[in-house]
């Protein structure tokens, strides 16, 4: 069911801060499927009742390292209210449990986890409540007995409305002494009544040759939504959700797109954002979609005025967004 990641990600979206301060149309032909401009089919997410290869249900035990080990993904529980500080209202907290069992008869080192909850049909990115005890490349390696298996718990953040829809859970298992991690994908519905999802229906691809999109419409496989602003003078910042369709049958390594905020006129560059240092870029599962909010700081001159938001895939392929800022 795993899949080991087979290459690095290039270099040139590990290069640089987050925000860096200062387009009509694609410069290159697409490399990749990931923008194609032309496609119009949609994503194609399974029923709740049966889920594409590559993705297992809670509760399911998938092996990682030639099956030295299992990887367990336990189903969520939310707690009651007021059992995390910080929770925004309209907002419940989760908890979900990696199991991580040693298939050997010697001690062994667990392979490191990370965890990143995806829900809706958007997949947009759940967050980590605060005290969270998910085990990351940072943490001290623990060893398991033979045969045994060790616990790891995160709590999530979801909205209330979020009650029934399903969530999609990347788990990223690396193994002692590698780079690369292992990626498994569990789908279960969240806890709750049955709430109808604001996002029905899937995405689909831009008309063939359109060179701009408006924000908050499709273009190919990707999306960026409007841009909200908030803040004033020169603490204002900006926010919009980046959405990448991974229509494919494999995993996709992540969303891989960079943002240019270009405003006004002249084309300012404002910001750029990129993955991994600018928001968290974790795999997508097979036929599903991925939604993260990304933020910028902003002139206050740009405010009200025109701008461009330029997304560039990791191939170099690019597509261009405009609106209104603010």
């Amino acid at each position: 069911m795993s899949v080991r990641l087979r290459h690095t990600l290039p270099t040139v979206l590990l290069a640089s801060a987050v925000l860096v301060s200062g387009c009509a149309g694609s410069d290159n032909e697409p490399k990749t499927d990931r923008q194609a401009t032309g496609s119009t089919s949609a994503a194609q997410p399974a029923p709740s009742t049966k889920l594409p290869d590559g993705i297992v249900k809670p509760g399911t035990p998938v092996a990682v390292g030639h099956g030295a080990w299992t990887v367990t993904l336990q189903g969520f529980e939310q707690l009651p209210s007021g059992a995390v500080a910080g929770v925004p209202a309209g907002s419940s907290v989760y908890t979900a449990r990696v199991t991580v069992a040693n298939q050997r008869a010697q001690v062994a080192t667990a392979p490191r986890t990370a965890v990143t909850a995806r829900y809706g049909a958007l997949g947009r990115t759940a967050a980590e409540a605060a005290g969270s005890n998910t085990a990351s490349a940072g943490d001290e390696p623990q060893q398991v007995r033979p045969n045994g298996s060790v616990d790891r718990e995160v709590k999530l953040v979801l909205p209330d409305q979020a009650q029934g829809l399903p969530v999609t859970v990347t788990v990223e298992a690396t193994e002692e002494g590698l780079a690369e991690p292992e990626l498994l994908f569990f789908e279960g519905a969240l806890p709750g009544g049955a709430a109808a999802s604001p996002d029905a229906q899937a995405p689909q691809g831009a008309p063939a040759g359109q060179s701009v999109t408006q924000l908050g419409q499709w273009n190919g496989n990707v999306r960026v939504g409007k841009v909200t602003v908030s803040g004033e003078g020169a603490s204002r910042t900006g926010s919009l959700e980046l959405s990448v369709v991974n229509r494919s049958g494999d995993p996709m390594r992540g969303l891989g797109t960079t943002l240019r905020i270009l405003t006004g006129q002249n084309l300012h560059v404002a910001a750029t954002v990129r993955p991994v240092y600018g928001y968290r870029d974790a795999a997508i599962a097979p036929y599903r979609t991925a939604t993260q909010t990304v933020s910028f700081r902003l002139p206050e001159a740009g405010i009200g005025g025109p701008v461009t938001v330029e997304a560039v895939d990791a191939g170099g392929s690019k597509v261009s967004f405009e609106g209104t800022l603010g």
